[in-house]
């Protein structure tokens, strides 16, 4: 093959492909815009994107049909020209499924895409020492109850996390490479999850945690720490309002700060971590 003839097939192989990712980002944008500051009319989310009227347009049709965003009746507005209708963020449709492995229980939520928890399911259980396989069976079937409860009120799962007390590393993703406190080291999700359709994605608490604050709180402090104390001691990082994990994904982990050299051994291996004497 010439050199021109390679360059165009590489041409048509992503040409479409970078037109399909510049389309989601036009539909990411769209979407922020109606989820921060809803109701709007199309053209209220023209103004504020940039994008034109027929391109704003043709993004909402694709959410609506998507069950992502619903339109209002015309309203009027006081403004001159034809009545907008009111745009919000749907109350059923996609949906996110929340999981978290505690120490001493497992938790499931399922939020509509206006952030509001539509489902909450919280059992008790002594994880630690458990094997991951069978503490993950158990937050499976966890899952399966929460998922079921969300359909029967037209909420359809399209994304799904995990909350752990553990490391989580940049790479490979869905690997917990060590939770100290629940005894585990180097377990991948996907080995232990009776569905390969639907394993959720892992993140360490204290990550997660710092993240929620940040988007719920009314006006954001755009750099800040989060600390998370239970069973164990978890921080994490916000910078600019971005999480920082870290080159490896280990930024954050102050409960094993050794502040004792010669003190008690932690489960993660080192003496006189700050959990041996601050957490539970």
């Amino acid at each position: 093959m010439t050199a021109v003839g390679r360059a165009a097939s590489r041409g048509a192989e992503h040409g479409p492909a970078s037109l399909q990712d510049m389309r989601r980002q036009n539909l990411s944008v769209v979407l922020a815009a109606v989820a921060a500051h809803s109701p709007l009319s199309r053209a209220d989310v023209s103004g504020r994107v940039g994008l034109t009227r027929a391109a704003v347009s043709s993004l909402v049709d694709e959410l609506i049909g998507r069950g992502a965003v619903t339109e209002a009746a015309a309203t009027a507005s006081g403004r001159v020209g034809r009545p907008g209708r009111a745009l919000t963020m749907a109350d059923d449709g996609p949906a996110g499924l929340g999981l978290e492995i505690g120490v001493t229980h497992l938790g499931a939520c399922v939020a509509d895409l206006r952030g509001e928890p539509r489902v909450w399911r919280r059992v008790e259980r002594a994880n630690a020492g458990r094997p991951a396989e069978a503490v993950l069976a158990d937050l499976a079937a966890l899952a399966d109850e929460a998922q079921t409860e969300a359909a029967a009120l037209g909420l359809r799962v399209a994304g799904r996390v995990l909350a752990v007390p553990g490391v989580v590393p940049n790479t490979p993703r869905g690997l917990l490479e060590r939770a100290p406190n629940l005894g585990w080291h180097g377990v991948r999700l996907a080995d232990h999850w009776p569905d390969p359709d639907t394993v959720p994605e892992p993140e360490n608490e204290a990550n997660l945690g710092a993240l929620a604050e940040y988007w719920n709180a009314g006006n954001p402090v755009e750099t800040f720490v989060h600390v998370s104390a239970g069973a164990g001691i978890g921080a994490a990082l916000v910078i600019d309002g971005r999480l920082f994990r870290g080159a490896r994904g280990f930024a954050g982990e102050l409960g094993h700060i050794p502040v004792h050299p010669d003190g008690p051994r932690c489960p993660c291996g080192a003496r006189g971590c700050l959990e041996q004497y601050a957490g539970e």
